[in-house]
């Protein structure tokens, strides 16, 4: 009822924290508001965005069409050969009528020419042969001149005007006058608009135009309290729905629906398949890396522009290695669901945010080595652009441009992804009692203090642990445990010891055995404490909680049953738990494999030591002399026994996995203490060991 209660609560939470992160980012309020009204107050952006002001850009696109410089001409050869023909055949006229010199003769001067008043035709008149001469020939060549160059009909005007500037200086005013007089009517266009080409030109200056963008900030007034509404304020409501949402409350219910069922999913599944995670506080771990991404990236993935550089894939690669492999490549699965649904349902960030955290979490998840973090981080980039390319790649909008983009933004979230991951896995495993490999690695190197001492001061018992650590470690990788911290966490498993080192059989050597001079209580007391000291000397080294808990638990309550039954023996009133440990019994899968290889080995050593591991030398079938190992029998007599005292009850070990263990300890252990050759000069016959040193090899 309690784990049912917790992960509800656990699922409310994380549907609580999308929903409030959409929410606060959702936008319905409507406006009604049109252009050339006066806006009743001010209306600000809900967000910061660019995008393209569509009424600017067709403006600028307006004004490239327009523009004069885009027409094309098309040039009219005949035009000038006529206009000086008609101005020649003009002078001609004139000439004759001022060899008659008729009584009109003034008439007639303006009927042959174009343009002429009265005065200039009288003045024509009058001029002398030379003066004439002079004159009629710097018309023709002032007309000759003017058509050298393309003439529009925009530019005739300026053209007559300007005819003053091109007549030949060295003749007097008066003739240079009547010379611009006779020409410039016969000033005319000698190029026409070429009406298709000109609107080539203007479409291609219209489309050559780059789209206007326009960046709007967070809260910036968007149009005024009194100022009239123009079509420019309209542009920018509509863009941020404020005329006419996109996002109305029924949408919002299906948002929230969405999450719902997410996190029912998810919940299911780690009570079903996760439920020591669900009962540690490893579930607010999970809940943590699951709500903070999503509210992150509510706000975030908003913005297309960071759609591939959200390092959602740090939070999968932290639980990969604080929790596991496997817990992180599901919880990635949800956390790439929940994200599409805060992001506008989208498939392709759910997409690639699953697919950059598998990647990371394979890459990571022992983080056994520094640089391994570097490798995640080019995993996440690497499937993150693979991803978003084949994406843009089926919307037929990949290209070099968008190529380079993406991959920078993979990149980006890769780098960050990485980063964030081993800045915050010691913080967090610290937080929640997490020990990483990393740690592991470091705990084990030999010259960490407690491991230094114990070389030193019980080096007996060292190694001891050695041979239990190859025993653990090997069983816990064939049941699915952590081998890496079952070996390192045999190696403080006996700590303890360093407090009376000689007192254990392991560390005495040649010497005598001190507890055939002590009372059984006594030895089974100074037995005993070597687990409470231990406690205390690891947490006074800060040693992670797992590992003192496994040096709490690695006897659970077993009994020290040599000082027992010598108590026993003397005829002493004999309470039997004050021959136990105080325990706990062991609560997780390596604890009790610990329980188990070091139970087994102090066992087999004893035996080893003794001379009874193996039976007399007998002939077998092929007349060869053997000796038959006891070590499978005592090894299954061991693990019986612990299991019948009820020391395996509170872990995860089953029946199946047990018998993998105890195949795994016969094969590591007869390669340990197989028998050894008797060499001649060795014959002597070993005396057995006394049976106090059996009994304080026994697991102690």
């Amino acid at each position: 009822m309690r784990l049912t209660l917790v992960l509800a609560l656990f699922g409310v939470g994380i549907v609580i924290a999308g929903t409030a992160s959409v929410y606060a980012t959702w936008v319905t309020e409507s406006v009604v508001l049109q252009e050339g009204e006066i806006a009743d107050r001010s209306y600000t952006a809900p967000r910061t965005e660019t995008f393209v002001s569509e009424i600017r850009t067709e403006e600028r696109r307006e004004e490239a069409y327009s523009d004069s410089r885009n027409i094309v001409f098309r040039e009219d050869p005949s035009v000038a050969p006529e206009q000086i023909s008609d101005l020649e055949a003009a002078l001609e006229s004139i000439e004759e009528i001022r060899e008659h010199d008729d009584d009109d003769a003034v008439g007639d001067v303006r009927a042959a020419a174009e343009g002429l008043s009265d005065a200039q035709s009288e003045s024509l008149l009058d001029l002398s042969p030379a003066s004439w001469t002079r004159v009629r020939d710097e018309s023709v060549r002032l007309l000759e001149d003017v058509f050298a160059e393309e003439i529009s009909s925009e530019d005739v005007a300026g053209i007559r005007d300007a005819m003053p500037q091109r007549a030949d200086p060295q003749l007097d005013a008066s003739e240079r006058n009547l010379a611009i007089a006779l020409a410039r009517p016969y000033v005319r266009a000698n190029v026409e608009v070429d009406e298709e080409a000109t609107t080539e030109a203007r479409e291609a200056a219209a489309e050559d135009v780059e789209p206007v963008m326009l960046t709007v900030q967070a809260g910036q007034i968007i149009v005024r309290q009194g100022d009239p509404v123009t079509e420019y304020h309209i542009e920018q409501l509509e863009h941020f729905g404020l005329l006419s949402p996109e996002q109305t409350w029924d949408q919002f219910g299906g948002v929230v629906g969405l999450l719902g069922l997410v996190s029912l999913a998810m919940v299911l599944y780690l009570g079903r398949f996760a439920p020591d995670i669900c009962r540690s506080r490893q579930l607010l771990l999970v809940g943590l890396v699951v709500a903070i991404p999503l509210i992150a990236g509510r706000f975030v993935l908003l913005n297309e522009d960071l759609l591939y550089m959200f390092p959602a894939a740090a939070a999968i690669m932290l639980l990969a290695i604080l929790i596991g492999f496997h817990i992180a490549v599901v919880v990635g699965g949800f956390l790439g669901l929940y994200l599409g649904i805060v992001s506008g349902s989208s498939f392709e960030v759910a997409f690639v945010t699953i697919l950059a955290s598998v990647a990371g979490a394979a890459v990571i998840w022992r983080a056994e080595r520094t640089v391994t973090f570097l490798f995640a981080g080019l995993a996440v980039t690497a499937t993150t652009f693979v991803g978003a390319s084949l994406f843009h790649l089926m919307t037929g909008s990949l290209d070099m441009a968008n190529a380079g983009g993406l991959l920078a933004a993979s990149a980006i979230n890769g780098a960050l992804s990485a980063s964030l991951t081993f800045l915050f896995f010691s913080l967090l495993g610290t937080l929640f009692g997490i020990t990483t490999h990393l740690q592991l690695l470091e705990l084990a190197h030999p010259n960490q203090p407690l491991l230094y001492r114990l070389t030193r001061e019980a080096p007996g018992t060292y190694h001891h642990s050695i041979v239990v650590s190859n025993l653990a470690e090997s069983a816990a990788e064939r049941v699915g445990g952590d081998p890496l911290f079952a070996r390192v966490a045999v190696m403080y498993h006996d700590i303890g010891k360093l407090m009376r080192p000689t007192f254990f059989i392991e560390n005495q050597a040649n010497r005598s055995n001190i507890h055939d001079s002590l009372d059984p209580r006594s030895s089974a007391q100074i037995i005993i404490d070597h687990v409470a000291d231990g406690v205390r000397l690891a947490r006074k080294a800060r040693v992670p909680k797992p590992i003192v808990d496994v040096i709490e638990q690695h006897h659970g309550t077993s009994l020290v049953k040599y000082f027992y039954n010598r108590a026993i023996r003397d005829g002493e009133d004999v309470d039997e738990a004050e021959f136990r440990y105080a325990g706990p019994k062991p609560q997780t899968r390596e604890a009790g494999i610990i329980l188990l290889a070091d139970s087994v080995e102090a066992a087999v050593r004893s035996m080893s030591q003794s001379g009874s591991l193996y039976e007399d030398a007998i002939e077998d079938d092929a007349g060869e002399t053997v000796r038959k190992s006891k070590l499978d029998g005592i090894v299954e007599s061991i693990i019986r026994d612990r299991i019948e005292d009820g020391q395996l009850d509170d872990c995860d070990l089953t029946i199946k996995q047990i018998e993998e263990i105890r195949r795994i300890f016969v094969s590591i252990l007869e390669g340990v203490y197989h028998p050894r050759i008797e060499y001649p000069e060795s014959t002597r016959r070993r005396s057995k060991a006394p049976s106090s040193e059996i009994a304080t090899a026994e697991p102690s």
